[in-house]
């Protein structure tokens, strides 16, 4: 099974179905294109929650707490007045805060980014706490980082030691 099976096959609770994104609207609002993993990835859990914690946004929905450009774009200011060490980070791959794209985030404020790259599939995942100076980067792609944190495989930096629950799930939300 893929890291997107697995994650997919934690209980769950919510609405069945697809999740209906805007991929055309959002990838010309934020000027990439998006690795179609990551779009599988939304495509089934975009309005999704896991342990009532952490919500995966989605791609052009009208709901702008969750929307993708929306909390990207918030994300980017987010970082770029407040996080030095985090423009470092990304200096040193070529990339600034502006390319980042905030595909998640929690009750602490914690944000979830996509850190892009020239071949899609090298693109990692930045979760930058939401005070202080913590941060996790993963060079993989979002389901795998969110699979092995669940799992307790990866230990995180940025969320509390409560998170994840013992037995991970996850609440459905496809037309959030």
């Amino acid at each position: 099974m893929t890291d997107l099976e697995l994650l997919a096959a934690l209980p769950s609770t919510g609405e069945a179905g697809m999740v209906i994104n805007d991929w055309e609207r959002t990838e010309a609002n934020l000027g990439v294109e998006f690795p179609s993993t990551f779009m599988r990835f939304l495509d089934v859990f975009g309005g999704a929650k896991f342990d009532d914690f952490l919500r995966v946004y989605r791609a052009g929905t009208d709901n702008e707490n969750i929307d993708l450009v929306a909390k990207t774009k918030q994300g980017r200011a987010a970082l770029a007045e407040t996080r030095p060490h985090i423009k470092t980070l990304l200096a040193e791959r070529g990339l600034t805060t502006d390319e980042l794209i905030c595909w998640g985030g929690t009750e602490n404020a914690d944000m979830c980014f996509l850190v892009p790259a020239a071949d899609p599939r090298a693109w990692a995942v930045l979760t930058v706490i939401g005070r202080g100076r913590e941060y996790d980067l993963f060079e993989g792609p979002v389901e795998s980082y969110l699979l092995r944190v669940l799992r307790g495989d990866l230990v995180s930096e940025v969320f509390p030691e409560d998170f994840p629950d013992e037995e991970p799930s996850y609440e459905r939300h496809p037309m959030i």
